[in-house]
């Protein structure tokens, strides 16, 4: 399995599988995210990309205040 970001190849527990998981992050911000909002059903992501695009979601809203 190839991360839809980094392309590296990951192991089935280091990724999150499709946008119906990431969805249930219940958080808006991150759902609105380009590069979330661009991945498909089958796509999967890595957890270290998704730390990344956490953390640049937050610095965007802290940058906002």
């Amino acid at each position: 399995m190839n991360c839809f970001i980094c392309g590296k190849e990951k192991l089935d527990f280091e990724v999150w599988s499709n946008k119906l998981i990431i969805c249930m992050t219940y958080d808006s911000d991150f759902q609105n995210n380009d590069i979330i909002s661009s991945m498909s059903n089958e796509s999967i992501i890595c957890h270290q990309c998704i730390i990344v695009i956490q953390n640049k979601v937050k610095d965007n809203l802290d940058s906002k205040k």
